[in-house]
């Protein structure tokens, strides 16, 4: 396997027959020298999704997705490029020999460490006389075998040094166990001891499945029980942040992307059950309360999310905390509420109860619609002031959410107001004029506590607006026109690059992305490297928006009709404008006066060269 990065992904992408990869993941139909399949990347209803064996590319006529077989694999797997190389490389049978910078280096030996650790637990789960106690009780919560090993269960034994000491005898290093926090230090330093014992290992994996760490529950009847919490979940590490990551995640997202929603519940069995019972598309928080760590990685996976609240304990907090997350948002938000006070590993294994799960989530209620009615229910003929009390409850949750200066936000603030105003009878400008008050006293508040905490440090909520990496900001003339077409010609064919160079500079274009990209591309020319979108994408490795739009410009080159006459064309245009833009120039500075006679001459001299052509 070559050792460049570069020709290792040539080697990679020619290995993966589009088809193939596609053909993996959907239902492809063949089309004359096309093949079609129903787009994942948006609700389609009939077959938009076109991909070109010869090109080696798809692209949806419908939703714009676009690309080649990284970036199918990418936009599947909600991976980056890396990670989608890798992906494709396992599955072409063809080993990686990358250099790996040392945090990378790092990062690849802890995530070995957790695997070996998940392999052991889960083999004295199964296979040890120790871990007996273990399956009788995940027995007895309806859990299948199937499912264990699908989530990977294992056990912790008592006693405190069971994989301290397999860690010795397999010579797994005893610093990296207690830097992912499978091990502690005894007191003064004499040795090291387990941290989980005498408990069900759940290990807690990324969206790639592996993992990351792990939530132990004692087992009922342990001797630790009086003295050590009923879950425990691993420490921070640096590959484990309970605030970011989400339970089941990995084997939920693609149902999620399919049925449209991802369930949040809150505990590890509930997601395990819900699976097992053929409902995928539910996942769990870490103990912790959803943020917006969580709900950007939802998002990244479906349009909607479902909180799934016990009817006794969900309370009103959790909604308020998860609307604030979602106001400014373009994620959908809806509230399930479970009957009885059970949770869903007690209904699902019911008689009945899987299709009252299905029911809850599919009649999920809109969370802003879940709050009034619970508001309602509590006053349900409210008086001027309750009246009052329910518009700033549910106002004052919006005023709270963090300022998000886009119009899916300003929309989403706008139905808020005028849904509230049309249930409670009222005049949307009278809400909107209390909108805005509570909106100023949260300001103050913030102003007020901040000043006592110490200096005010502001920052502005609004980030310089970048015109898209392939467009100007305003409207596109004439040049960035000619510079958008030059790039489409000079991406859709190599060969191109160095007729180009010996004409223009990279300079010479005004749009910054399209320069960025040209200079690139001429880099790569004199490195004796092809200029190509392959080649291109390792030097744009620090601007995936510019990548991306460099392969919208490849598609449109790869159409483009007489492409030798167009690059001609273009080519001529950039000459007679550069010159046209010189003379300019020239005579605005003759005319600016200022000038001694020689320095006049000298002027004067060049323009009528350059109006000779000279």
């Amino acid at each position: 396997m070559p050792s460049d990065p570069v020709e290792q992904t040539k080697q990679i992408k020619t290995a993966s027959d589009i088809v193939a990869v596609v053909g993996g993941y959907l239902a492809l139909a063949p089309a004359g020298r096309t093949f079609k399949a129903l787009c994942p990347f948006h609700n389609d209803s009939r077959p938009s999704l076109d991909v070109d064996p010869r090109l080696q590319r798809y692209r949806c006529w419908s939703c714009q997705a676009h690309g080649d077989v990284f970036a199918f694999v990418q936009h599947m797997e909600k991976v980056g490029f890396k990670e989608a190389r890798q992906i494709l490389a396992v599955r072409a049978g063809i080993k990686l020999d990358e250099t790996q910078s040392p945090q990378d280096q790092a990062r690849v030996r802890l995530l070995g460490v957790m695997r070996w650790a998940q392999e052991k637990y889960q083999d004295c789960l199964l296979n040890d006389p120790a871990g007996a106690a273990a399956v009788a009780y995940i027995a007895g919560r309806k859990l299948s075998g199937k499912t264990v090993r699908d989530f990977g269960l294992g056990f912790a034994p008592l006693g405190g040094e069971w994989l301290t000491r397999l860690a010795f005898a397999e010579r797994v290093p005893v610093e990296v166990l207690g830097e992912v926090g499978l091990l502690l230090e005894r007191h003064g330093g004499r040795g090291h001891f387990d941290r989980f014992q005498d408990r069900v290992m759940f290990p807690i994996r990324d969206v790639q499945g592996r993992p990351v760490g792990f939530g132990g529950r004692i087992m009922p009847e342990s001797p630790l029980l009086p003295r050590a919490p009923k879950y425990y979940n691993s420490a921070e590490t640096p590959l484990f942040s309970k605030s970011e990551l989400l339970y089941g995640l990995d084997l939920a997202r693609h149902a999620g992307a399919a049925v449209g929603y991802l369930a949040v519940v809150e505990g590890y069995t509930d997601v395990m059950m819900a699976h097992q019972c053929g409902v995928p598309q539910v996942v769990a928080t870490m103990g912790t309360a959803l943020n917006a760590r969580h709900v950007a990685q939802l998002r990244r996976y479906a349009p909607k999310v479902v909180l799934v609240y016990d009817a006794d304990a969900g309370g009103m907090t959790g909604v308020d905390r998860a609307l604030e997350l979602f106001v400014g948002q373009d994620v959908e938000l809806a509230v399930a509420t479970l009957p009885d006070g059970l949770d869903p590993c007690d209904l699902l294994v019911r008689p009945g109860g899987l299709e009252t799960f299905k029911a809850i989530l599919t009649s999920a209620v809109d969370a802003l619609d879940f709050k009034l009615n619970r508001l309602l229910d509590r006053d349900p003929n409210p008086s001027v002031e309750g009246t009052r009390r329910i518009i700033d409850e549910v106002l004052g949750v919006m005023a709270a959410a963090p300022v998000v200066p886009n119009r899916a936000g300003q929309v989403k603030q706008e139905l808020i107001v005028t849904r509230l105003a049309h249930r409670l009878g009222l005049r949307q400008e009278t809400v909107w004029a209390r909108f805005g008050e509570l909106k100023r006293e949260r300001k103050q508040k913030d102003f007020q506590s901040a000043a006592k905490t110490g200096p005010l440090v502001q920052a502005s909520a609004a980030r310089e607006t970048r015109p898209a990496p392939d467009q100007p900001a305003g409207k596109t003339g004439p040049v960035v026109a000619a510079e958008m077409q030059l790039l489409e010609l000079l991406l859709a064919h190599p060969g191109f690059v160095p007729q180009a160079a010996a004409v223009m500079s990279a300079d010479d274009l005004t749009h910054t992305g399209l320069r960025r990209m040209l200079v690139e591309l001429y880099s790569l020319q004199a490195a004796g490297l092809t200029p190509d979108v392959d080649t291109l994408r390792d030097r744009l490795a620090d601007r995936p928006d510019l990548f991306e739009a460099a392969e919208k410009r490849l598609f449109v080159g790869q159409h483009m009709q007489e492409p030798e006459q167009n690059l001609a064309r273009i080519l001529g245009w950039f000459s007679k404008h550069k010159k046209e833009v010189g003379e300019r120039a020239l005579t605005a500075r003759l005319k600016g006066g200022a000038l001694d006679p020689d320095q006049a001459a000298e002027l004067l001299r060049k323009l009528q060269d350059r109006r000779a052509g000279g």
